[in-house]
């Protein structure tokens, strides 16, 4: 980036009526050159963050009409994902689908680092845990560690927990891992089905309260 320097004064400046012809002059200050980085964050109010294949893509696809790459492999999502949910009242509110953390993404591994600047403007994110995971509560601060890590506020960000894929828990074991991220969290936690449709309206109706304190 270049910045012109201060223009000098030549004899138009000092003339006078008792010096009609000067010959004075002061020299311009030289321009100033910089290199910037500029980066790109994207805008959006909710951030739908969680380990690879936690149902990120799947969740937004199903609230908004974002058609995301979803496939049953880790890191579909490259790029993040944006979709507009629409609240009762006809509002539209942006959904950002963050594409999935990895341990150590603070420090740079996987695609985490490249991604956690983006949900630094969100004002509430939403924390989704793989409920057919062999350790939900791993999965759960392992990404806990990952916003510590990065700093610039994100692990104190208003956060909902919750854990999707509820088909794939048996309804005898539901409570129990619910009660355990509860108890590690410290937060609220809701069970939800983003491929069936299952509690998306609880999800929604928490995010609405969240979003108007």
């Amino acid at each position: 980036m270049h910045l012109g320097g201060r223009g000098g004064l030549g004899n138009a400046h000092y003339l006078s009526n008792r010096n009609r012809a000067p010959e004075k002059f002061t020299e311009g200050r030289d321009g100033e050159e910089f290199f910037l980085q500029l980066e790109l964050k994207l805008l959006a109010e909710v951030g739908i963050i969680g380990l690879p294949n936690a149902g990120k893509s799947t969740l937004i696809a199903t609230l908004s009409a974002a058609r995301p790459k979803i496939a049953d492999y880790p890191f579909t999502t490259l790029v993040p994902n944006l979709g507009v949910v629409r609240r009762p009242t006809g509002d539209g509110t942006v959904f950002a689908d963050i594409p999935g953390l990895i341990a150590g993404a603070a420090q740079g591994s996987g695609l985490g680092y490249d991604f956690l600047r983006h949900i630094e403007r969100t004002k509430l994110l939403i924390h989704l845990i793989d409920g057919g995971a062999i350790d939900p509560l791993e999965d759960l601060l392992v990404v806990e560690k990952e916003l510590v890590a990065y700093g610039n506020g994100l692990a104190e960000k208003p956060r909902i927990i919750v854990i999707n894929k509820q088909e794939l828990i048996e309804p005898s074991t539901q409570k129990e891992i619910k009660n355990l991220l509860i108890c590690s969290s410290g937060k609220d936690v809701i069970i939800i089905s983003a491929a069936m449709g299952l509690g998306l309206n609880s999800l929604l109706n928490k995010v609405w309260d969240e979003l108007d304190i």
